[in-house]
């Protein structure tokens, strides 16, 4: 069995993630290399989902923090 990895918590509202992080020794790809990699990858598979914003999207304030 792998040794190599380790369980990091995130809480997120009020739900609380147990994320188990595994390495590979072997591996010729550095991290920062596999998320430009995966990025890259969506950019390009996703490209029909992505399109212009026609009106600007801005957020009101609330009227009691005036």
């Amino acid at each position: 069995m792998n040794k190599n990895f380790y369980y990091t918590t995130y809480r997120i509202g009020s739900t609380t993630y147990k994320v188990k992080v595994i390495f590979n020794d072997t591996a010729h790809e550095t991290m920062e290399d596999k998320i430009l990699r995966i990025i890259r990858n969506e950019i390009l598979t996703g490209r029909e989902k992505c399109g212009n914003i026609e009106v600007p999207q801005m957020s009101r304030q609330s009227e009691r923090s005036a």
